[in-house]
């Protein structure tokens, strides 16, 4: 299982990093097209082994998306806080593994967050456009 999500990482090309980086060189939009309500683009979030919480990408447009999360610590979780009620939170404390969830996500900027280390920096945000 280790292996299988290490290789799942590198395939990913997902490095970890934590705090607030919503102001990053590495920005990549990602466009979502409506197509019959279904999810028609992905987002990638990872939080732990240490005390880092990502999504990878900073600016997308508006739509509906499939929020995939790795987990990789059961000292944390992925708690995702945004406009339009958004208020998910995709992994719990004691969860290690991957889970998704599908959202319709409204302009506007999004905090994604630990909620037991969030106080302590362990947050981030990316816009919706």
């Amino acid at each position: 299982m280790a292996l299988a999500l290490a290789v799942a990482a590198l395939a990913l090309g997902v490095t970890a990093c934590g705090g607030d980086d919503s102001s990053s060189s590495d920005e990549t939009t990602t466009e979502a097209a409506s197509t019959g309500g279904a999810a028609s683009a992905t987002l990638k979030g990872e939080t732990g082994p240490g005390f880092d919480i990502e999504v990878s990408q900073k600016t997308v447009k508006a739509g509906t998306y499939t929020l995939e999360v790795e987990d990789r610590s059961d000292m944390h979780n992925f708690h995702l806080i945004g406009p339009g009620g958004v208020d998910e939170e995709v992994t719990e404390v004691g969860f290690v593994g991957d889970k998704s969830v599908t959202l319709t996500l409204e302009p506007g900027t999004y905090t994604y967050q630990c909620d037991p280390h969030a106080a302590s920096g362990m947050k981030g945000t990316f816009t919706v456009t």
